[in-house]
């Protein structure tokens, strides 16, 4: 097996202990024995269990990013490019309980502060295809001139709200109905036309 794939399945079996066990209660022995590997051969990849946890959570927050970047690549119109992203990236943790419920445990990984975020690496490249789909956009002329580093950020900081509201603090169902009326908003505006 690769290094990379074997990477990844190390940091899939760890969510899924730190999901089910909490970051206490899960050792690094649980790892090596769900994974069929000696704790040696983990500390080939991490340097301790703090690190095997940010690298954990790190890879499940990169396969959804790009599971979303992906779905925007299929789309040509920026718009539906700009609907899919936003609806993908919402509903992805509807269908990852290990990552939800890490989300609900440790409420860090989420914030509205750049200098909290300890995954600010990985939110660039969320942020990199918002701002890829405003440009785009723009170009087109589907989409008003807005100043995009800014309009990217704010956006961003929506998006991290929504999912704050929805899986940190499960506040359920009204939440969807409300980020799929902010969507509509964002891509109409308020203003009738």
């Amino acid at each position: 097996m690769a290094r990379d794939d074997r990477e990844r399945e190390i940091f899939r079996a760890a969510l899924g202990l730190f999901a089910r066990y909490g970051y206490k209660k899960t050792a690094i022995e649980d790892v090596a024995r769900e994974t069929g590997m000696s704790k040696g051969n983990i500390y080939f990849y991490v340097r301790d269990k703090r690190d095997l946890y940010e690298k954990a959570v790190g890879n499940a927050l990169i396969e959804w990013r790009d599971r979303v970047a992906g779905a925007v690549a299929r789309e040509k119109d920026p718009v539906k490019k700009f609907r899919v992203m936003a609806m993908q990236s919402f509903e992805y943790l509807s269908r990852q309980p290990s990552l939800r419920k890490i989300l609900e445990e440790d409420r860090g990984i989420f914030t509205l502060t750049p200098g909290e975020d300890r995954f600010r690496e990985i939110n660039r490249g969320a942020m990199e295809i918002i701002a890829g789909i405003l440009t785009e956009g723009i170009r087109a002329k589907k989409f008003r001139r807005v100043d995009v580093p800014h309009a990217t950020e704010l956006l961003f900081s929506i998006y991290i709200m929504f999912l704050i509201k929805a899986y940190v603090k499960s506040e359920g169902s009204s939440v969807a109905k409300m980020f799929e009326e902010g969507l509509e908003i964002m891509l109409r505006g308020l203003l009738r036309t």
